[in-house]
């Protein structure tokens, strides 16, 4: 995973994540995505699978208006979040709140792989609340 910095979109593998969502064009993708991460055993949470589940609720906390950093590269992805018809539901929600406490688990590959940097956790801590409301 090429990372360029700590945000939700600051790596190479959610940026091919947010194309495809564009390209499926709808809300069950995030869901799916959510719910992948949800399912596989802690030691099958690979770094992948957690920063596309991040992306995924920077999507869910967007959709209900608390956007995080915004950014170029971030254009199509917030003309996709305009034509959502639908706010998350309180299930998706609860499913994407889960799923970041989840990733910053300690037995979570990708915490262990930012656990030097406060920066990380903090973004992602700001992104549950903006997720959870």
């Amino acid at each position: 995973m090429g990372a360029w910095g700590n945000g939700a979109f600051e790596n190479d593998t959610a940026c091919d994540w947010s194309s495809d969502l564009t390209d499926v064009g709808d809300l069950s993708f995030v869901e799916q995505t959510l719910s992948s991460a949800e399912d596989v055993d802690d030691d099958e949470l690979d770094p992948d699978l957690a920063s596309e589940a991040i992306a995924a609720c920077e999507v869910v906390a967007r959709l209900q208006g608390r956007a995080g950093r915004a950014g170029s590269h971030l254009a199509e992805l917030d003309r996709w979040v305009r034509t959502q018809p639908a706010k998350p539901s309180p299930a998706l929600i609860r499913l994407a709140t889960n799923v970041l406490d989840r990733v910053v688990a300690n037995r979570s590959e990708l915490s262990v792989l930012w656990q030097d940097t406060s920066a990380w956790l903090s973004s992602v801590q700001d992104l549950r609340k903006r997720v959870a409301g």
